[in-house]
């Protein structure tokens, strides 16, 4: 067993080298700095292969049991991201629109939806169908938006969701009911490792199509769990996703405020900015600030998740900390944009 299972991980490996380096040969689906202009602050300095992506819809593919609907949809996702990576679909309200369609489309097949906040007035409003599916849909695109929008350091994305999951699997651990998902999860969590030490080194990027991949499956895995295990506080959901759903909140906000398109893109978003107040004060090379600066914001959000795995019934205490770390995040933008020159940005 032993044994497969290291076979199984070694082709993986394998297949992403070959992978990556039939990419940089032939030049597809690459990164490259001047060529995306949101990215000209050089955040990195090399054509990378945006392999991650394709590499982690295999796998979903071959070695998840999800059902064919969801696989379908999952794969739909990804050439979404592949057409924004290979400039044949640059609208970014044509993408919205699109992700809008196939949510709900994919909302109607699969009959999940978000069941209970915990808050009565909304509660009492889930009742309605459409309302139901409205705030589900707005949920879901947010999600792989805000993936799409945390995806601008290396392992920032990857290494935040593969905290996420691993949180589920603690939160899973013990419930036999559901140890199907459990496997589900395990798989997952094996496989963002992986591709974890790829970012991490700088060899390969998950593009858009890896980030709405990403995105799209965190939000089936996590509707899943929210309405198998209902002790489980909807809040401690929140937490897990408050980042990269504050992070399109708050950018909305801050493009309406200055009358820019708010779903363009820009380099004003707070990762961003901490890497430049870092580049300013630490001389090290970009591709060992880029990673140090994701793992900084990763550890603070580790231990958030940390203190919400513990009070996971409590939403009281769940609702504060997404409070508490939307507050932090508007204090260090302040502060941060105070500080930083405009020729920065």
């Amino acid at each position: 067993m032993l044994m497969s299972i290291i076979l199984e991980y070694s082709f993986i490996v394998f297949l992403l080298l070959s992978l990556n380096y039939a990419m940089l040969k032939k030049g597809i689906l690459l990164d490259v700095p001047l060529v995306n202009s949101h990215k000209n602050k050089k955040f990195f300095s090399k054509k990378v292969p945006k392999s991650l992506g394709l590499i982690l819809l295999l796998f979903i593919l071959y070695k998840t049991n999800f059902d064919i609907s969801e696989k379908i949809f999952l794969s739909l996702f990804f050439f979404l991201g592949i057409q924004s990576d290979t400039n044949k679909l640059n609208s970014p309200n044509h993408r919205i629109l699109l992700q809008v369609f196939m949510v709900i489309v994919f909302l109607l097949v699969s009959g999940e939806y978000i069941n209970s906040t915990r808050i009565p007035l909304v509660d009492s409003l889930l009742q309605n169908f459409f309302f139901k599916m409205f705030l589900t849909l707005i949920c879901m695109v947010i999600i792989i938006n805000g993936s799409n929008f945390i995806d601008g350091l290396s392992t920032l994305c990857i290494g935040y969701y593969l905290g996420v999951f691993v949180v589920l699997y603690f939160i899973t651990n013990n419930n036999y009911d559901i140890s199907y998902l459990r496997v589900e999860i395990i798989n997952i969590c094996w496989m963002i490792l992986i591709l974890y030490f790829f970012n991490l080194l700088g060899t390969s990027f998950l593009g858009d199509s890896g980030s709405y991949l990403l995105g799209f499956l965190t939000s089936i895995v996590l509707i899943k769990i929210h309405n198998l295990l209902p002790d489980i506080s909807p809040w401690l959901i929140a937490v897990l996703l408050w980042y990269p759903a504050f992070e399109v909140l708050f950018s909305i906000i801050r493009r309406f405020g200055v009358k820019y398109n708010p779903l363009f893109p820009d380099n004003r978003h707070l990762h961003q900015m901490i890497f430049l107040k870092f580049k300013d004060k630490i001389l090290l090379k970009k591709n060992i600030m880029n990673p140090l600066v994701s793992n900084i914001i990763n550890i603070y959000n580790f231990f958030l998740f940390y203190i919400a795995y513990n009070f996971y019934k409590n939403t009281k205490i769940l609702i504060c900390l997404f409070l508490f770390s939307c507050f932090i995040y508007i204090v260090f933008y302040v502060l941060l944009s105070k500080k930083l020159k405009n020729n920065h940005l």
